[in-house]
């Protein structure tokens, strides 16, 4: 896992969440990733995913994969509509147990 220290200084501003606190998304086993089509190049494929932090806060996570590793790009809290997704796949996952 790895990160531009300026990127997280901007980040902290702009939306109040380190990239190490939004790092711990990643052991979520509930993470939800989509590829990003939208933000990505041909030099540079970008994902989002959603996942909860050890605080119990959803986030919305950007990154990109460099040589294997998990490159963060930005980081916030999920707007409502990223938190139904979120929410809606747990209830999917614990009603087929």
């Amino acid at each position: 896992m790895e990160w531009d220290k300026a990127k997280n200084e901007l980040n902290i501003r702009k939306h109040g969440i380190s990239f190490d606190e939004a790092s711990e998304i990643f052991n979520d086993p509930n993470l939800i990733e989509f590829f990003d089509s939208a933000h990505s190049t041909e030099c540079e494929a970008r994902y989002i995913c959603y996942g909860v932090t050890s605080k119990y806060l959803v986030l919305a996570v950007v990154y990109t994969d460099r040589c294997g590793n998990i490159r963060l790009i930005s980081a916030r809290k999920a707007s409502g509509k990223e938190r139904d997704i979120y929410y809606d796949r747990l209830r999917a996952i614990y009603n087929s147990l």
